[in-house]
């Protein structure tokens, strides 16, 4: 069986329909004795997705020691509980934990991380004691900007859509559709494949080539401008980084994702449109 840790966007697109699905009001991973108390209820072998995080750039930097406390102390919290009932553990992390600049660098499972927020530095050491623990039925699970045909606040499709428009940055970034993530997840699980995995579509789009496609697609109407990184990163309170993500380890595992852009269309076409 499985259970998914947390509610929200993430968890409401990949879940099954015979997942268990924990909010936070029944489940709460700061509190050791919280998670212990309901994991204890599944047996052994129960694949547990953790999906609970802080994924608010500025809200993580402002309230450094309550973002730790989920998106670190937490997490690893659901990881000892799960090593202690013998669970199989699927952990939600970040490829953000990469800065690639302004480079062509595609970034590897096995490269260090280069975390240049406070968001990305506790997801980063999130991973490291994770896997600190040296149990082997863990499974980390790196996306990198998160689309999906359904319109949430936190979507990067409803975030542009909702602009209307502005400065977009031509920067090449990885990106990961959640209902692809999904599957990804599936695959890895069926399989037992364990470790960290680095979970995006194929190739690469930018923010400017995203908003170029809404325009096409869901709103004629919208001014869509190019913006250099640096002019953009300028106007920024919370920097946001650029990310290529190497997916050759997913693919050896016999998953071989669609494109970006072919992911970005489908997202667009049916945006709103599945429930």
């Amino acid at each position: 069986m499985r259970v998914i840790i947390g509610s929200g966007k993430v968890a409401s697109i990949i879940r099954h329909q015979d997942d268990v699905v924990l909010s936070h009001s029944q489940i709460e991973i700061t509190d050791m004795d919280s998670v212990d108390s309901v994991l204890t209820q599944f047996p052994k072998g129960t694949v547990v997705i953790n999906t609970a995080a802080r994924i608010n750039l500025e809200w993580c930097q402002d309230n450094r020691e309550a973002a730790y406390e989920t998106n670190v102390s937490g997490a690893v919290n659901v990881a000892i509980v799960s090593m202690k009932h013998g669970h199989r553990l699927v952990h939600l992390s970040s490829g953000c934990i990469f800065d690639g600049g302004e480079s062509d660098r595609v970034f590897t499972e096995d490269d260090q991380p280069t975390p240049a927020v406070w968001y990305a530095h506790c997801k980063s050491e999130a991973d490291s004691k994770i896997l600190e623990l040296d149990y082997d039925k863990i499974t980390i699970v790196r996306p990198r900007q998160l689309i999906s045909s359904v319109p949430h606040p936190t979507n990067m499709l409803t975030k542009f859509l909702t602009l209307g428009g502005g400065d977009f940055i031509t920067s090449k970034n990885s990106l990961t559709c959640i209902e692809d993530m999904g599957e990804m997840i599936d695959h890895l699980v069926d399989r037992e494949c364990y470790g960290v995995y680095n979970l995006a579509n194929l190739g690469h789009v930018s923010p400017h080539d995203v908003a170029l496609s809404i325009k096409e697609k869901l709103n004629p109407h919208m001014n869509v401008k190019s913006i250099s990184y640096d002019d953009y990163l300028k106007k920024l309170r919370v920097k946001r980084v650029n990310t290529l993500l190497s997916v050759d380890k997913l693919i050896s595992t016999g998953y071989v994702p669609r494109t970006a852009q072919e992911a970005l269309d489908w997202c667009l076409n049916n945006y709103g449109k599945i429930t």
